[in-house]
């Protein structure tokens, strides 16, 4: 299974980070939040208690990058599901290698089928709704970018699906 299909985001840094930021700045508690938030370009939105939602929302989870989710998936949503299906259903394993973060890490086939539930639930009250629409406005804004210059494919499914509002 290609490594690049999700990710799986620990409550802190991997210590790897202090051989190029000093102490400090790994203990700053924004510091692991808004590296994880970059890399996966969600926003680096904060609540009136100071924590990042979006954060909250992806650590301690496999759940499949979000801009992969939404440059990829909203483009090739059977493709990806079929892949997904593939895998998930013709192969036994206990543990994957992620591209970004931790690994190996833990996860059972139905593990990475629920990582990509918004591509095969149909009742979206039953999806994750973790992540807050307003995270997904960047991602949407590169999106209609690419579709009002024509530089890909266009999106042909809501990769927001499951969405809260909050």
């Amino acid at each position: 299974m290609p490594s690049c299909m999700f990710l799986q985001v620990m409550r802190d840094a991997p210590d790897i980070y202090k051989t190029y930021f000093d102490a400090d700045t790994v203990k700053d508690a924004t510091f692991w939040p808004k590296t994880v938030l970059q890399s996966v370009f969600l926003p680096l939105r904060q609540d009136n208690m100071g924590n990042y939602p979006g954060y909250d929302a992806l650590k301690d989870r496999l759940v499949r990058a979000p801009i992969l989710r939404a440059l990829v998936d909203a483009r090739a949503p059977d493709e990806v599901r079929n892949w997904i299906e593939e895998q998930t259903t013709n192969w036994d394993f206990d543990r994957v290698i992620t591209s970004h973060f931790a690994s190996p890490i833990q996860a059972s086939p139905a593990d990475v089928r629920a990582a990509f539930d918004y591509l095969f639930e149909d009742d979206v009250s039953k999806l994750d709704s973790s992540l807050s629409c307003r995270d997904w406005e960047l991602l949407d804004s590169i999106n209609q970018f690419v579709a009002q210059t024509n530089a890909g494919a266009p999106a042909v499914f809501d990769f927001t699906r499951g969405c809260n509002n909050k």
